[in-house]
């Protein structure tokens, strides 16, 4: 009886085949991202957050509500703005004070990641709200549907403001 050892050739470049690098500079510290899966930086999801008994103990309950802005202005331009901040054309510091604190830190860092990555664009292409759908929740909660044009795409949005201090404050906050 024989044995016969199969061996493959080398291939080219030293890698097997089948494994795909990720491509990217990578090397000075920025992250390496793939060119055959290019990077949304527009798509955007907070910190998870479930709604609990604690959670609406937050919200200002003997506040009136026909003396705040009308929410659903108000969830179209938090969305739009939020937009501007992910596409690198609006500084994430001017939503500082109408987001909480968990949901700026992470838009903030998703807008830095964004102009690490991609740059900031040649031309600043404004955000436009096409339409904003309102749910009230309890007294002092809506959550809003928002469909805003980036520039480029239709995105729709969601997003969740409460009463706090006498104002209305992003709470969650989701971009597709």
């Amino acid at each position: 009886m024989s044995v016969t050892t199969l061996t493959r050739p080398p291939v080219p470049g030293g890698t097997r085949p089948g494994v795909r690098r990720a491509q990217g500079p990578g090397t000075d510290g920025t992250p390496r991202t793939s060119l055959a899966n290019p990077w949304d930086r527009v798509r955007f999801a907070g910190p998870a957050a479930t709604p609990c008994a604690r959670d609406l103990e937050r919200v200002d309950p003997d506040v009136d509500e026909d003396l705040l802005p009308d929410p659903g202005q108000w969830a179209g331009a938090l969305v739009r703005s939020a937009v501007e901040a992910l596409c690198g054309i609006r500084p994430p510091a001017q939503l500082a004070r109408w987001l909480s604190a968990e949901l700026y830190e992470s838009l903030a860092r998703r807008a830095g990641l964004a102009v690490r990555i991609l740059g900031r664009p040649a031309v600043a292409r404004r955000a436009a709200v096409r339409r904003v759908h309102v749910c009230r929740v309890v007294p002092g909660v809506v959550e809003a549907s928002v469909v805003v044009h980036d520039g480029n795409h239709l995105r729709a949005a969601a997003v969740r403001l409460e009463v706090h201090r006498g104002r209305w404050r992003a709470t969650a906050l989701e971009i597709g």
